[in-house]
């Protein structure tokens, strides 16, 4: 799914810190207890989708010892438009987001973190299954430029419930609520693969599953971690109303943050999801129980890599980024901000089943991709990122070797 990242603030607005009623005066840091509204008209998008517009705007409210803060409230609205394969100026994409997220329930013990979009994607990827997916020998039919695409549409409702237990770990449940309803162009791949290969997820579908597991978090800070772990394993089970969708999925994320002085972070993440069953075709794009992303592709798996481009019931990431923060914070109207970089290295594979497959290729197969950028943190709750990567595996088709990544958090 495209990211949303602000290039342009237009709304002056503030970090509207409140004065601390124990002190009676306003402290030159950020107070323990205040509001930070950003109210946002940007530019952004990425490779994947093009140039994307829209407006958006986040409401968090910090209260003395409440981590990473009281509560947040967040709306996105945003299109996207592209140029390119002969077609014109075209919208590409439209995105629309809610999320809520309560920290501090019942004490600090529970924690709910709620999201709901709508997504439409006239040139969303499907290039077939495996590690060596190939569209090469496919008729060109009525579309040759849309062989390789299709039209994905849905509405995704997600709820994740963090519940302290008392000890290191967290329990985490989410429940997913998806109605999907792609279309597949006439003479694509998808087409080819739904008729003669039994492939599930071309027809409307409401689908509906929980996901239970462990969180282990010891990060010093959610948004841009110095220090610190982040785990998670989980499994979820999902059944569908069409095309007997039945499947669950056994997925594990293992972040690790480690600080290489002040101002120096190296971040490392091994990201794996096993899913098993009838799982339709756009779920084997990605991975993970509790928040699922695109995995080998896209700006939150390997980037460089389309989005959507490599598929299958096993996929395997690992991230290696260097994060430095040599800039000294200043202030910007009302905010704080600090500018940092990026340098990283990413890579990943799939695997299209548990049985060795023509699908995979004979060679190790491993997607890489190189890059890096910017990302800019406006006080404590916003964090966008600006980066760039280069891919000697795959990019798009156009031959372009460069992905662009404009989004509205760190990859992890």
């Amino acid at each position: 799914m495209a990211t949303w990242l602000t290039g342009l603030l237009v709304l002056a607005s503030s970090a509207m810190a409140h004065a601390d009623p124990a002190s009676g005066s306003k402290k030159e840091e950020l107070p323990p207890r205040r509001y930070e509204f950003v109210p946002l008209v940007g530019v952004g998008g990425n490779s994947d989708v093009g140039l994307e517009l829209g407006i958006s705007a986040t409401l968090a409210r910090f209260y003395d010892d409440a981590r990473p803060y009281k509560w947040l409230l967040g709306v996105a609205l945003s299109s996207s438009f592209k140029t390119g394969d002969g077609r014109g100026l075209r919208m590409l994409q439209q995105y629309h987001v809610l999320h809520l997220d309560l920290p501090g329930l019942f004490g600090g013990r529970v924690r709910i973190d709620s999201r709901a979009n709508i997504a439409r994607n006239i040139s969303t990827r499907y290039d077939g299954l495996g590690n060596a997916s190939s569209i090469k020998d496919l008729p060109l039919g009525p579309l040759p430029l849309r062989r390789n695409e299709y039209i994905a549409q849905n509405v995704r409702i997600r709820s994740l419930v963090r519940v302290k237990t008392g000890t290191p770990f967290d329990a985490g449940f989410a429940a997913h609520l998806r109605y999907e309803f792609p279309e597949a162009y006439p003479g694509s791949k998808l087409e080819y693969d739904a008729k003669y290969s039994g492939l599930a997820g071309t027809e409307r579908a409401l689908l509906a599953g929980v996901a239970g597991g462990l969180i282990l978090d010891t990060r010093d800070f959610e948004f841009a971690p110095h220090r610190g772990i982040y785990y998670q394993l989980g499994v979820l089970g999902m059944v569908g109303s069409a095309e007997r969708v039945a499947y669950g999925e056994v997925s594990t994320q293992l972040a690790s943050y480690i600080p290489l002085g002040p101002s120096m972070t190296l971040a490392t993440r091994v990201f794996a999801s096993f899913q098993f069953g009838r799982v339709p075709f756009y779920v084997l794009q990605q991975g993970g129980v509790f928040e699922p992303e695109h995995m080998v592709g896209d700006d939150r798996g390997v980037r460089g890599i389309p989005e959507g481009r490599y598929a299958g019931h096993i996929k395997v990431i690992a991230n290696y980024e260097l994060r430095t923060t040599f800039i000294p914070p200043f202030h910007v109207l009302s905010w704080i901000l600090q500018i940092g970089t990026t340098t990283f290295f990413d890579a990943g594979r799939v695997w299209n089943n548990y049985d060795t497959s023509a699908f995979d290729g004979r060679t190790p197969g491993i997607k890489y991709s190189v890059g890096g950028g910017f990302y800019f943190q406006w006080d404590r709750s916003s964090v966008l990122r600006l980066e760039v990567a280069y891919s000697p595996t795959d990019h798009e088709p156009s031959g372009f070797p460069l992905g662009y990544y404009l989004a509205d958090r760190l990859i992890f």
